[in-house]
């Protein structure tokens, strides 16, 4: 996992580059197709991750991401029938971003995730300790007596995260009128998460994992989890499995998952039908 996060910083700035020098390239005169080929392989990865982190995506996307994929494809062929004309370069280049999106696609989203050993459905939710806006503790026993529904998030930083709460936050009011707790759980620095809190006026609770040590009591940390560059803005290298737990008034769990690709999140309709009838209607306790 700590070669992952190194490389995806660099490989999106790479990519972009390599955009633009296609552009660059047909600006400039150079065979048209062999270009738009390399500028068709290589824009679909930074354009995807771009739209990601300054929209507000659903809190999923298909697992293998196919319509990029043949993008991708498209660029290649296109250099490859060029080829005899337009020389190496173009589709060694287009060859490089494909390999790169594929590295993404199904390397780099794959968490490479070991199901938990200690969270079972229909056993209790082990006791951990974490820590409230105010500093104070708050272990497994402050839960009990009420449904909880707990999601266990990477970071601010996580647009897939920030979707999946985004989309808890509006199905709020459907939860809380089954007696439904929302807890909202990250390793991150207390001041990300009290950003966070901020951001939204309804009662969650939203609870900071000091050195991911509830997230290693539960099986589901990760160690150098973090892409590089963003320790920069106060994130520290290791993070956590995005895991979702719901959990009955005794503690008991009703429902877990535990995704093996960071981009694959269950719907908030998948809770409420929970709730409702007191049983998962899917449940995901290992990895596919």
């Amino acid at each position: 996992m700590a070669l992952k996060s190194l490389l995806l910083t660099p490989i999106l700035l790479a990519l972009s580059l390599l955009s633009v020098f296609a552009l660059v390239q047909m600006a400039g005169g150079a065979p048209l197709l062999p270009w738009l080929g390399v500028l068709i392989a290589s824009a679909p990865l930074p354009a995807f991750v771009s739209v990601l982190m300054v929209s507000k995506p659903a809190g999923r996307t298909s697992r293998n991401l196919p319509g990029l994929l043949f993008l991708t494809g498209l660029g290649l062929a296109l250099t490859l029938i060029a080829a005899p004309g337009a020389g190496p370069a173009p589709a060694l280049l287009a060859a490089s971003a494909s390999l790169a999106f594929l590295w993404y696609d199904f390397v780099y989203s794959d968490l490479g995730r070991t199901p938990s050993g200690v969270l079972r459905q229909g056993a209790p939710l082990p006791d951990f300790t974490v820590k409230d806006l105010d500093g104070q503790d708050v272990t497994r026993a402050d839960f009990l007596g009420q449904r909880t529904l707990f999601l266990f998030f990477r970071g601010n930083w996580c647009p897939l995260c920030m979707a999946q709460i985004e989309e808890l936050a509006a199905r709020y009011r459907d939860l809380t009128e089954m007696g439904v707790q929302i807890a909202l759980i990250s390793p991150q620095p207390h001041t990300k998460t009290a950003e966070l809190a901020r951001k939204y006026d309804i009662d969650m609770r939203f609870l900071h994992d000091p050195d991911g040590r509830a997230a290693l009591s539960l099986q589901i940390h990760a160690p150098d989890g973090t892409p590089s560059g963003l320790t920069l803005f106060g994130y520290a290298r290791d993070t956590v499995l995005p895991t979702v737990i719901a959990t009955e008034t005794d503690g008991t769990i009703l429902y877990l998952d535990q995704t093996d690709n960071y981009r694959v999140r269950p719907e908030p309709d998948t809770f409420l039908d929970i709730f409702r009838d007191g049983a998962p209607t899917a449940t995901r306790e290992a990895v596919a």
